[in-house]
């Protein structure tokens, strides 16, 4: 399964690039973030919770889990690094923009990246047909969970550097699974 080769793509960045592994208390993660429902014409106060809790942190990067079962939605969150994920278990994504309005759905899987430009995120290396703004909400619209795993590029200009460089380990890591 995947979760070996991510442990050792983690294993691998920690190790490269002679970071040292700090552990986060979470007392100093913040308050849990809260799931939005702005599905149903609620308001939702916008957090950093980009995904569902952090599994590594040092200055120059920022990796979460992420997963939604199906029919969760989470927190509407904003954007402020750049970042790359790739989807561990596919599925169906609604986004929903800041003021609650439904945006599009897509099929998310594989590896995306994103640079925050303005109030946009700009996808790395491939076109999409609709803009998608750093404050968001997804929920789960497919029939399975999904899980992910993202990379935030800390730095000011470590995106370009360290994200083309997880991009490509993790394309490397899905075309093995094929």
């Amino acid at each position: 399964m995947f979760t070996s080769q991510i442990k050792l793509l983690i294993a691998y960045l920690l190790f490269a690039t002679a970071w040292t592994i700090e552990a986060i208390k979470t007392d100093e993660l913040g308050p849990a973030p809260k799931h939005c429902s702005c599905d149903k014409g609620n308001t939702c106060e916008v957090d950093g919770y980009v995904g569902s809790e952090i599994i590594y942190e040092d200055e120059m990067i920022r990796v979460w889990n992420f997963t939604l079962a199906p029919g969760e939605m989470t927190s509407m969150h904003r954007h402020d690094h750049d970042y790359h994920f790739i989807a561990m278990n596919p599925t169906q994504i609604e986004v929903y923009g800041e003021d609650g309005s439904r945006l599009f759905d897509f099929r998310a899987e594989g590896v995306l990246g994103f640079k925050v430009e303005g109030e946009f995120l700009k996808p790395i290396g491939i076109e999409l047909p609709w803009p998608v703004p750093v404050v968001h909400a997804a929920k789960n619209i497919g029939d399975d969970y999904y899980y992910e795993i993202l990379f935030e590029s800390k730095g000011p200009d470590s995106s370009f550097h360290l994200g083309s460089k997880v991009g490509d380990l993790l394309s490397g890591i899905l075309s093995k699974k094929k």
